[in-house]
């Protein structure tokens, strides 16, 4: 049974924020921590602080000769199992550290050159160099790192759905960046059966790592190899093989010098260490490839697949929506569906979807914000050219014409570090050039940029986000954008 078939909370994947996991056995699916460093937001900026000082604490600790407290720190990650993200069947066990595993990876670091060289510098070359590494192994690293974001993304998103929430649940330890030292603390979580939850964004869940062994050793490693042996003749691969310097009789080659025909999968992984030491370069320049490169995260469907539900198609969030009656009374269902659409429409370029967020000292909220985390199409464009880090979203369930109070309301959610553009959700009601005319005056006199959208505006995003192979680019809303900058 899944989160939101356990809480009823009678939304599809598309329609929630988190990875809609079964709550007793595992989805394989992973966290990856190139996918949170590709995200703008101080919740992943606060995650990749927590993996970087830990890892660095663990390195500085092996490269001073203090094995002791490289084991003390890695012997505190344990199994994540309250993710239910890995490769455990039947119920989750997680492949975490802990006990005789922090002492395994403790001595695959030690005895590694790149460890002590300075070479290994995140935890990501982990899994390109260091041999029973991998991504179950990352992920289950990176979920007790970043447990206190984890835990408060949990929390958010459980107020969010209504989701009830045990108090005083004693939970493992904690990761504290900026002292250097892990803690033991309370803190309220969902317990279905009486068993911890934490929920995982699903912008940051993938199927594996983008950095990838495999991958570094087949198109860096050897690529470099061929060169150099064509150059020195080092390796003998001519000698070896009659088909001259190539990949294949330069993989040859190397996997008999290090693996002695043992065929142990980790023989790549060796020789990407061996030519990284090398050629430092190498591994620099694959990391700012991949980095330039970024792995989009996971479609709606995608993690619909992995956790098996299906998710219904967009037309049927825009009918709720447009089936909503007006006035008051229906307000807040008006706000969900709206988000509900929203958030299905606009993922992965829109992320973290909050309603009714505190501002000002909780003197005033925001109906729906996003965390703008595109990296292409319309929201990408308008973050690199206006302050846009977050969108905003206003609801309007008027059967009435708006009036110059409702876009004032808007515009005064807005400040430059939460950004300055937001939609005004209403039903259509009144002379739709008039609402235009005061969104003019917005952006005239530089207060922001407000894009009004009724019924009809969002038939047009569904029919695009349905339609065209290149949706997401969201042309439709970049046109109305240059209408207010033209």
């Amino acid at each position: 049974m899944r989160v939101s078939e356990f809480y009823k909370l009678g939304k599809s994947q598309s329609e929630l924020d988190f990875v809609d996991v079964d709550i007793v056995n595992d989805v394989e699916l992973y966290i990856d921590p190139s996918a949170i460093s590709q995200l703008s937001s101080s919740w992943a900026d606060s995650c990749v602080a927590s993996i970087q000082s830990f890892f660095q604490r663990v390195l500085d600790a092996i490269g001073n000769g203090n094995d002791q407290e490289a084991i003390s720190l890695l012997s505190a990650l344990r199994e994540p199992n309250e993710t239910h993200l890995g490769l455990s069947t039947g119920r989750s066990r997680g492949s975490g550290l802990g006990d005789k595993l922090a002492e395994d990876f403790w001595e695959s670091l030690s005895k590694s050159k790149a460890a002590r060289s300075g070479l290994l510098q995140d935890l990501e070359d982990t899994a390109l160099l260091i041999e029973g590494v991998d991504r179950d192994r990352i992920s289950d690293i990176t979920t007790n790192l970043i447990r206190t974001q984890l835990v408060e993304f949990t929390q958010e998103t459980a107020k969010f759905h209504g989701i009830d929430l045990s108090p005083d649940v004693a939970y493992g330890r904690f990761w504290n960046p900026q002292t250097g030292e892990w803690y033991q603390s309370y803190t309220s979580l969902p317990t279905p059966n009486g068993e911890r939850l934490l929920l995982v964004p699903k912008a940051i869940a993938r199927r594996g790592l983008h950095l990838r062994a495999g991958e570094f050793y087949r198109h860096t490693v050897l690529n470099y190899l061929v060169v150099e042996e064509r150059s020195t003749r080092s390796l003998g691969a001519v000698v070896r093989s009659r088909r001259g310097v190539t990949k294949t009789a330069v993989d040859e080659v190397l996997k008999e010098q290090f693996d002695a025909g043992r065929h142990n999968p980790g023989v790549e992984k060796r020789i990407n260490t061996w030519a990284a030491e090398r050629n430092p370069g190498l591994l620099r320049g694959y990391k700012e490839q991949k980095e330039e490169n970024p792995a989009p995260p996971l479609s709606d469907e995608t993690i619909a697949e992995a956790v098996g539900a299906t998710i219904p198609p967009v037309s049927e969030l825009l009918q709720k929506v447009v089936e909503t009656p007006t006035g008051h009374a229906d307000a807040d269902n008006y706000e969900r569906r709206v988000e509900a659409l929203l958030s299905a429409l606009f993922y992965p370029h829109l992320v973290f979807p909050r309603r009714q967020k505190k501002i000002h000292n909780g003197r005033k909220r925001i109906d729906i914000s996003y965390t703008n985390a595109a990296n292409h199409g319309f929201f990408y464009w308008l973050a690199m050219h206006y302050p846009a880090a977050h969108v905003v979203v206003e609801c309007k369930n008027y059967g009435k014409e708006l009036g110059n109070p409702e876009f004032d309301q808007l515009q005064a959610r807005f400040s430059p570090s939460r950004g300055k553009f937001g939609l005004l959700l209403h039903r259509g009601y009144g002379d739709k050039a008039k609402a235009w005319s005061s969104c003019l005056d917005t952006a005239r006199d530089a207060r922001g940029f407000i894009i009004p959208l009724d019924d009809e505006d969002l038939g047009v995003l569904v029919r695009e986000h349905e339609g065209a192979e290149q949706a997401e680019a969201f042309s439709y809303l970049h046109k109305l954008f240059q209408g207010l900058i033209d």
